[in-house]
């Protein structure tokens, strides 16, 4: 487990007591059986994290008993969260070993933050698992003073004031991220911005891998098929149509061997003949795909995703078009 993994998850569960109108004390140098105390009401929790990549993963009992300890000698109440989901029957075991403990497990903090798109994107992204068979439980913490807001919508709004140009590329590079965490965040994790290659010559967007689990038919399919595991997305802000020159840039970040086969552009512009020639070029002689997208595609997935469609399916129909147009 890395610890940026974890610091990342650590803050999200930060932001959702915050949220939830607690008020946070992060400064906890001397105290290591919890992570930090939230206060509301007049009443003072620990609240110690555990993080895993896996969907289901044990908790020492000590660790438990260790912050059981701690909560009790400074008249504190202790909350275990975690990212993972814990089985009924641990949370009954639990509860009978330690009747003061509150637990909050991955599916109650999947609760809390349904009502709020952003955070919820957040959220599922730091999972390196699927959601699909996690069912949202009530628990300890509701953010009861949020509105169902419009979030999709307005990046939707941002994307297409956003205007070509160096200018604004920064800007462009924010909103498709953003865009692609609502649309994705069930499907893809890591999502790791701006990775410099050898000698910083050239450098990526956009890193994210196909989370473990994942039954969507596209990502399935680059898997199986296209040998691959991580997707590098690029960003275009440009005013003029993306030539061959930027699709062979895009190809020297992909290998197969290293499990990351796949590029996906994204521009605001379109791209002239040659780059579909060079991308079409790319898969066929080298085995490498690269899937031209540009803002307007990316606004009908976001779309999609409001309309509880799948965007996914989307990506596979432009996949089926770019391998039925490949020429020999």
């Amino acid at each position: 487990m890395g610890i940026n993994k974890y610091l990342k998850f650590e803050e999200i569960v930060i932001k959702i007591f915050s949220e939830a109108e607690y008020s946070i004390d992060k400064m906890n140098e001397r105290d290591t059986a919890y992570d930090f105390v939230a206060k509301k009401d007049g009443k003072s929790y620990c609240v110690e994290i555990k993080y895993s990549q896996k969907m289901y993963s044990p908790i020492a009992i000590s660790t438990i008993a260790r912050m059981l300890f701690s909560a009790e000698s400074n008249g504190m109440t202790p909350v275990l969260t975690t990212s993972f989901k814990i089985k009924e029957t641990e949370k009954e075991f639990y509860k009978k070993q330690f009747p003061n403990l509150i637990i909050l497990d991955i599916a109650n903090l999947l609760y809390a933050v349904n009502d709020n798109i952003k955070l919820r994107d957040e959220l599922i992204s730091e999972l390196s698992f699927t959601i699909d068979d996690i069912a949202p439980q009530e628990g300890f913490v509701n953010l009861n003073s949020l509105q169902h807001d419009d979030y999709a919508n307005s990046l939707i709004k941002e994307l297409m004031l956003c205007k070509p140009g160096k200018k604004m590329f920064r800007t462009y590079e924010e909103i498709c991220y953003d865009i692609l965490k609502n649309i994705f965040a069930d499907d893809l994790a890591l999502w790791k911005k701006q990775q410099k290659s050898n000698k910083d010559l050239y450098r990526f967007d956009l890193l994210c891998r196909i989370k473990e689990g994942n039954n969507r038919e596209f990502w399935g399919i680059l898997e199986k098929y296209f040998n691959t595991k991580y997707i590098i997305f690029e960003f275009k802000n440009y005013r003029e149509k993306i030539t061959q020159k930027e699709i062979y840039t895009t190809e020297k970040y992909l290998y197969s061997k290293a499990l990351r086969g796949v590029g996906i552009i994204i521009s605001a512009n379109s791209y002239d003949k040659n780059a579909h020639w060079a991308s079409k070029g790319c898969l066929r002689e080298n085995g490498k795909l690269i899937m031209l997208l540009n803002s307007s595609d990316l606004k009908e997935m976001c779309e999609m995703k409001l309309n509880s469609k799948e965007p996914s399916d989307f990506l596979l129909n432009k996949l089926d078009e770019l391998l039925l147009e490949l020429e020999k």
